[in-house]
């Protein structure tokens, strides 16, 4: 998550490119999708466990998320899963990720529709900081969402059952920018095993300066304004939003989000990232060059500023 910390010069545009990551991999990390590769061949067609042993189901989907990511192009229509099945793919998908995108960082709500509150996984190399430049895909669609992110300051989180509890555990705020592709049919872009199995269509996530939040600071001022804006080269409005999606309080999304992640056996620690949700539509497709995101919160102001091209 290099650069998170950090913020460099809103003009001082840098340069990331999938191809580079792809090529220019860490030593350890070309030893480890060497070892991916000969256990599990060149398809990458992991070796699932029993609940798609005769079906198939579950590897035909996999073998297709894991093509669409490193060869970005719109997805068929994806194999009907259950919500576990399509997690498990997550999870493959994930692991064939790693050697270039890195660990788990943190984690974010997948859009859907319905009461289902869908995780997906964000890794340490799909982060960069305000003044990037990134190329996207040629072959995907793509879009843009100002996203509520928050880094967890206590593993202290997952004993958490209110919102002041959750509260004392949330160390910052971070304006950011999500660039997620939509890979999916338009049938499925909003169902939850297929939104699951695409991992959310997390590609790239760009953030602004962080936010500190007062030690004093209870759960009283998260029912505060949230708000950003995204605007274009010409200054021309894109998209404005205040708040999560169905008014819900952001500390409720965290305790559901932890809840979700422990129910798939995965606990949060101090510095994990938690993308709660936009605050406000999506912009698909969004216009090549430089755009800038501006936030509003409870805990100050903060901006985002990159370049798509």
């Amino acid at each position: 998550m290099k650069g998170v910390g950090s913020v460099p010069k809103p003009d001082a545009y840098r340069l990331v490119s999938i191809s580079q990551i792809k090529e220019n991999p860490h030593p350890l990390m070309r030893l480890y999708r060497y070892i991916v590769g000969f256990f599990f061949g060149s398809t990458l067609a992991l070796s699932m466990t029993t609940i798609w042993a005769d079906t198939g189901s579950g590897q035909r989907t996999l073998a297709l998320v894991i093509g669409a990511f490193f060869d970005p192009r719109p997805l068929p229509a994806l194999p009907d899963l259950t919500l576990a099945e399509a997690l498990e793919v997550q999870d493959y998908l994930v692991m064939n990720l790693r050697p270039d995108y890195g660990a788990v960082a943190g984690y974010k709500r997948a859009q859907t529709a319905g009461a289902d509150l869908v995780t997906a996984l964000l890794l340490e190399n799909m982060f960069t900081s305000t003044g990037s430049t990134l190329t996207v895909p040629a072959g995907v669609a793509i879009a843009t969402e100002l996203e509520l992110l928050v880094r967890v300051g206590s593993g202290d989180l997952n004993q958490a059952t209110n919102r002041a509890q959750a509260a004392a555990t949330i160390a910052e705020v971070l304006p950011a920018v999500e660039v997620r592709d939509v890979a999916l049919v338009l049938a499925q872009q909003h169902v939850a095993p297929a939104a699951a199995a695409v991992n959310g269509g997390a590609r790239y996530l760009v953030l602004g300066a962080p936010l500190a939040i007062p030690l004093v600071e209870g759960a009283r001022a998260w029912s505060g304004a949230f708000a950003a804006q995204l605007y274009d080269s010409t200054a021309a409005l894109l998209a404005s939003g205040a708040g999560l999606a169905e008014a819900e309080h952001p500390l409720d999304v965290v305790l559901r989000l932890k809840a979700a992640l422990h129910a798939r056996g995965r606990t949060l620690q101090a510095g994990d990232l938690l993308a709660l949700g936009s605050l406000g539509p999506s912009v698909a497709p969004p216009p090549p060059g430089r755009l800038e995101a501006v936030f509003q919160t409870p805990f100050g102001n903060g901006r985002v500023i990159f370049a798509l091209r």
